[in-house]
């Protein structure tokens, strides 16, 4: 696990747990509440969560601020993708406040990225593909996927508002999907949120399943919670 800052607030810190395999214990997220706290922020939340982990957040203190589905597309899935019809770009670390901009424009606050946190979403997996779509000279819709071993990972992918339902979105993604095949990858995996319908229509129309485990993101009220991270 490691503490970064959180985009647009300084008040809140984020907790990444690297790997989503690893269930923390009560007295590792308790430490990291400290050292939160010791830094000043007031706000500790957490990357998503796997079941088992949201429910060691749970006993701790933390409350559920989001729920997000997680969807899979198999070999078959990549195999069968086709080329994007709209030219995509390179997302290089130049673009990031550009695309943060839209990023921010796209999911609103506190769920928009800054530059800092493009680039540490760049840098999640060993290997990445950072793309984005110009309109008019402007940046309108970026992605940012990755690869570790031989699965991929769809791990930002935002338009803006208005160019939405124009198709960019699904360029992006069969972009992705596209590169993960010439890697040879034989999974790829990607999260939204649970209400975000036109998302999860998007992914299942390219081939990605819906899986029965959801992620949790969580929130610790670092001023109110006690010693033991419960309210006192």
């Amino acid at each position: 696990m490691r503490l970064e800052p959180w985009p647009h607030d300084e008040q809140a810190a984020q907790l990444v747990v690297l790997d989503p395999d690893v269930v923390p214990t009560t007295d590792e997220l308790l430490g990291w509440a400290d050292t939160a706290r010791e830094r000043g922020h007031r706000l500790l939340r957490t990357s998503a969560l796997s079941p088992p982990a949201a429910a060691v957040a749970r006993r701790v203190g933390f409350v559920p601020i989001d729920t997000l589905a997680l969807l899979r597309a198999d070999a078959d899935a990549i195999r069968s993708a086709p080329r994007p019809t709209v030219r995509t770009r390179p997302l290089r670390p130049a673009h990031h406040e550009r695309a943060a901009h839209l990023d921010r424009a796209a999911f609103g606050d506190p769920w928009g990225n800054d530059a800092a946190s493009f680039g540490r979403i760049r840098h999640a997996t060993p290997i990445h593909r950072s793309r984005r779509i110009d309109v008019d000279g402007r940046i309108v819709a970026v992605a940012v996927s990755g690869a570790g071993g031989a699965t991929g990972y769809v791990q930002r992918l935002a338009v803006h508002p208005d160019h939405q339902r124009r198709g960019l979105a699904r360029a992006l993604v069969l972009d992705a999907l596209v590169w993960m095949r010439r890697r040879k990858l034989t999974a790829a995996y990607v999260n939204t949120a649970v209400t975000n319908q036109p998302a999860l229509a998007l992914y299942k129309s390219l081939g990605f399943h819906l899986l029965d485990e959801q992620l949790t993101i969580a929130e610790l009220d670092l001023a109110a919670a006690g010693a033991d991270g419960t309210a006192p």
